[in-house]
């Protein structure tokens, strides 16, 4: 019986390891546009302070095997999913490439309720099926006209407590790498300088930020 336990124990242990030693690797830049349409990166080491009509956006590059989502809480609370636009996204062949929020030569800006808007990137090298199932919840729940206030809350705060859940579950992986991408070449476009800002990251099988917005 001890030996059977010890073997049980040991398997454990290399589930654990194997779990652990899964790669993600992905890009990804939040940048500003400065006063002559440039693109300037924002430094969320330090407390960041927004104006109304302060224009921003947003690059997500995933490897094969990378699955990212991006949740934003805004300042009156409610919660979207910025990243993927849909989950089907995942199981294409073509996931894997790179995406600008918004597309094109557009940015966006943040309402000009005064609060916090708060950003919760995370990724993994598994999809994370309860998250999804979560933020379809919310979805849901947001668009139908009968929800009560009640249940929209319900929902928001389930789909932020997974996320805490998920970081807790991880929370003994190894620090990421994090680094500057190096792309070659000149720039052309909005985009193109945007990627340039861009940040790559090296994990194990799990990565979480988040980072937040005064105004």
């Amino acid at each position: 019986m001890r030996r059977a336990c010890a073997v049980v124990v040991l398997l454990l242990i290399a589930a654990s390891l194997v779990a652990q030693e899964a790669k993600l690797s992905f890009t990804w830049a939040f940048v500003k546009r400065a006063a002559d349409g440039s693109a300037v990166p924002i430094n969320f080491s330090e407390k960041v302070n927004i104006k109304p009509g302060d224009l921003f956006k947003i690059h997500i590059q995933p490897t094969a095997g990378t699955f990212v989502y991006l949740v934003l809480q805004d300042a009156s609370d409610d919660t979207q999913l910025l990243f993927p636009e849909s989950f089907d996204l995942f199981g294409k062949t073509s996931y894997a490439q790179r995406y600008f929020i918004p597309e094109g030569d557009d940015w966006f800006t943040l309402d000009g309720a005064k609060g916090t808007e708060r950003f919760y990137l995370v990724a993994s090298a598994e999809r994370l099926r309860t998250l999804e199932s979560l933020i379809l919840a919310l979805q849901k729940t947001a668009s139908n006209q009968g929800s009560t206030a009640a249940a929209k809350a319900a929902a928001r705060q389930a789909v932020l407590d997974e996320i805490k859940r998920l970081n807790q579950q991880h929370s003994q992986l190894a620090v990421a790498a994090e680094k500057p991408v190096t792309i070659a070449g000149g720039t052309r476009g909005i985009n193109e300088a945007v990627a340039k800002l861009a940040t790559r990251i090296d994990a194990a099988g799990y990565y979480s930020k988040f980072f937040r917005l005064e105004h």
